[in-house]
């Protein structure tokens, strides 16, 4: 590949990540307390906003999974931003509940298509043993967006003196979404043999099952989608409602949390280089655990900065388990193995929103789920330490261990 072609894809895929990662899903529970005030009624209502994230996540994991092998990565990719950009505009209007699920489900749904194929983008061109920095630059542009998303909204509070302003921050990020759109379609160009590739049947489950212990794979996978989902959905309120900080001291919370994963993301996939998959994907499964203990816990500066700091590990894991997944298998069968995968986290991630809002609704705190979700990083850690650590350097000459 031209080196020209390389700086390009380089250069502006990671920014493809943060309309897939930062934007939309990721900023509704920074602004959760303000929206729930503003247009909804209770946790409960909240949460059901991030099961439509996850459900909607997961519809577009299923249809992505299905095109992978009929339609060139990048066309998936510019796709998916495009009804980014739809589903953001929608955030910015709404003035309802019904609404505001409207725009989250757009939005998610079309991250899937970002998601399943900016990695076999990025690495088209890369060698293997520099897979794990490439891949962690993917979650690294999303930690410094966050960072920034959550730096610019504490300013728009302090500058307006409205601390309930959330709607312009949609809108700023669905004209961000646009201009990397439209770079995306003059700078990135398909990758060679990609397409022709798509034309043959797919893969799908039998992709997966080349990887050595595929079951401990996916079920770590599964773990960490319960408890991400839970985790992030309502960490704002936690902070601000259990741990006694202020509204826009949780804002600062959110960026130095994003902030870290700048460094820590490309951190992470340097050391699995280096050390191993396995042992970084195990650190980072153990990290989330004692995070959430903390949570539950902890309150105060200091709960502040452990959450900081553990911002800058535990968003790492699924490119982590990207590039795992990308060791063993091919770029064609990579998109259709990830996506099988993809779903079942997908479908773990759906209820946990609900469920963390229903008991906060209940028991009139969040910290009693938040020991639940550090219980079930103890099992995703677990399984993690069982992964076979070999790495597949012909992906062709993989084995079907179907441990």
């Amino acid at each position: 590949m031209p080196k020209s072609r390389t700086f390009w894809i380089v250069a502006i895929l990671p920014l493809t990540t943060i309309v897939s990662h930062t934007f939309g899903r990721s900023t509704y529970p920074l602004l959760l307390p303000v929206i729930r005030d503003d247009i909804l009624g209770s946790n409960a209502e909240a949460g059901l906003g991030g099961t439509v994230i996850f459900l909607a996540y997961l519809t577009g994991v299923t249809l992505v999974t299905w095109m992978s092998v009929r339609f060139e990565p990048l066309r998936i990719l510019q796709t998916g931003v495009a009804l980014s950009v739809f589903g953001l505009t929608i955030l910015s209007l709404a003035q309802s509940l019904p609404i505001l699920l409207l725009g989250l489900a757009i939005a998610s749904a079309a991250g899937a298509g970002i998601w399943l194929t900016a990695p076999v983008i990025i690495t088209s061109g890369v060698a293997a043993e520099k897979r794990g920095f490439v891949i962690g630059l993917l979650s690294g542009s999303v930690g410094l967006a966050y960072a920034a998303v959550a730096g610019a909204t504490r300013l728009a509070w302090d500058v307006t003196g409205d601390a309930t302003l959330w709607r312009p921050v949609f809108a700023v990020e669905a004209a961000v979404a646009l201009a990397i759109l439209i770079a995306v379609v003059l700078q990135v160009r398909p990758v060679t043999g990609m397409a022709e590739e798509s034309s043959k049947p797919p893969p799908r489950l039998e992709s997966l099952q080349r990887i050595p212990t595929w079951l401990r794979l996916t079920a770590a996978y599964v773990c960490f989608g319960i408890v991400a989902a839970g985790f992030q959905s309502f960490l704002a309120a936690a902070l601000e409602e259990d741990a006694g900080l202020a509204r826009e001291s949780v804002a600062l919370v959110f960026m130095g949390s994003g902030l870290a994963s700048v460094v820590g993301a490309p951190l992470t996939g340097w050391l699995s280089d280096r050390l191993g998959r396995r042992t970084a994907m195990g650190a980072v499964m153990t990290a989330m655990g004692v995070g959430s203990v903390c949570v539950a816990t902890l309150n105060g500066p200091f709960l502040a900065l452990v959450v900081v700091l553990f911002g800058g590990l535990w968003a790492s894991y699924p490119t982590l388990t990207a590039t795992y997944v990308r060791d063993h298998l091919d770029q064609r069968a990579f998109s259709s193995a990830f996506g099988v995968m993809t779903m079942a986290y997908g479908i773990a991630a759906v209820i946990p929103p609900l469920v963390v809002g229903l008991a906060a609704d209940h028991f009139g705190t969040f910290r009693g789920v938040y020991l639940g979700l550090a219980a079930m990083a103890g099992i995703g850690a677990l399984l993690v330490w069982g992964l076979d650590e070999r790495r597949q350097r012909d992906p062709s000459t993989a084995g079907h261990n179907r441990s």
